[in-house]
């Protein structure tokens, strides 16, 4: 880890919030952030933003571990806690400023797939953890892609619905079949960005992420434009910010520089952070416009409290990122629980697939558990999909150690 570009970071932004919670005292908005207003609505614009940051790292973990693509244990890991620290600070937001953030069943959603995350990001530690274990570190290897394909169409299922609903509640204009999609989008976009950010503060850089969120920024490129030229809905600087900034990428000068991709993901974010609050008020200029020195300090805060809390548990937990036995380079085959290259050219009818036998019965007691949730309870269609993962996720972590357990059974059985 680059202690020195963390330590500036970090200073920095206490700086920043520092002087901005002294500047709203002359500009009168202090008493924001003391009380509990449900006229301030930019909690609201933050909120939002984080629960986008809490889906984007496990996403983006969970989809390249499904697609095999691969990359070091280290990159998943910190994806993994980024998640788990961008919930920890929506949850300060909607438990600060309940007033502005007004909450409804899709929390629940997303405590289930904050949950899951939790239990994908434990099984990484606990692999790590069991080195000299070598026959739980191969159980616990063989269920990381089959958790990875039960997080990844749950966050979709959640993200999904946590849009429609803001649609259905907030603003009509979104509603439809394309905001959704939007939404992912947005997200899997962020993942991305945070990628780049966190493995700069680690002293490497990933080419492929590099090409990766370029081509992602073509894509949302034409998504903005799309609302903005047909729809008449789209933010023109939100589309500068996350859009066209990162276009800067092309160019070596930027690229190579660790201080150039840091302003460019830094830019993503503030784009970002532009369009949910153009979601919420569809007033391009809303932000600027009304522009507080409490809106500062609130931003800054969450910053300094992600990275605070993000860093806290880094370093807590460094030996089990910066173990060279467990965690090897991107070519290695078993530092992310890849199948041999043998064996991943060899075919697989998709009954007999080696994920599908570690989640078939954990799947049948999923859909089992959300039936019988649907039946006594009114609001199933809800939280069906992501309760049934919730159990078909827990029977999938359990299995390593109940084949240890009967392993070592059936060794002492037969002394």
């Amino acid at each position: 880890m680059n202690s020195k570009v963390v330590t500036i970071v970090f200073i920095g932004l206490c700086l920043l919030l520092l002087l901005s919670v002294g500047g709203s005292f002359w500009d009168g908005s202090f008493d924001l952030l003391l009380h509990n207003s449900e006229n301030w609505k930019f909690p609201k614009t933050l909120f939002i933003f984080w629960i986008g940051m809490s889906q984007a790292g496990v996403l983006l973990s969970a989809f390249l571990l499904v697609m095999k693509v691969k990359i070091h244990r280290r990159t998943s890991l910190l994806l993994e806690l980024c998640s788990l620290c961008s919930y920890v600070v929506a949850i300060a937001l909607s438990l600060l400023y309940s007033n502005s953030i007004k909450l409804n069943s899709d929390i629940y959603n997303i405590g289930i797939v904050g949950f899951i995350s939790l239990l994908f990001f434990v099984t990484h530690l606990v692999a790590a953890d069991s080195a000299e274990d070598v026959s739980l570190c191969k159980n616990l290897a063989k269920i990381r892609r089959p958790l990875a394909c039960f997080i990844l169409p749950t966050v979709f299922w959640v993200v999904s619905e946590f849009a429609l609903d803001f649609a259905q509640f907030e603003n009509s204009l979104w509603q439809g079949a394309f905001f959704p999609l939007y939404v992912v989008a947005c997200v899997f976009y962020m993942g991305l960005a945070s990628t780049i950010a966190l493995l700069s503060f680690e002293n490497y850089y990933n080419r492929l992420i590099e090409r990766f969120i370029l081509l992602c920024s073509w894509f949302m490129s034409l998504l903005f434009l799309w609302l903005m030229l047909i729809k008449d809905s789209g933010s023109i600087i939100a589309f500068i910010f996350a859009c066209v900034v990162p276009q800067l990428l092309l160019f070596e000068a930027v690229r190579e520089s660790l201080w150039g991709r840091l302003i460019v993901v830094l830019c993503i974010f503030f784009g970002v952070l532009l369009k949910c609050d153009f979601v919420l008020y569809l007033d391009d200029f809303h932000l600027v416009s009304n522009v507080s020195l409490a809106n500062v300090s609130l931003m800054f805060a969450g910053g300094v409290f992600f990275v605070f809390f993000f860093f806290g548990v880094r370093i807590l937990l460094s030996r089990f990122f910066e173990n060279d036995e467990i965690l090897m380079g991107e070519e290695s085959d078993s530092s992310d629980g890849e199948i041999p290259d043998a064996e991943e050219r060899k075919y697989y009818a998709p009954f007999s697939a080696p994920e599908f036998k570690v989640v078939r019965l954990p799947v049948l007691c999923g859909v089992l558990a959300a039936v019988t949730y649907g039946y006594f309870t009114s609001d199933w269609v809800h939280l069906a999909g992501p309760f049934g993962a919730y159990v078909g996720c827990l029977l999938v972590c359990l299995q390593p150690f109940a084949h240890v357990w009967l392993s070592r059974k059936g060794k002492g059985g037969r002394k």
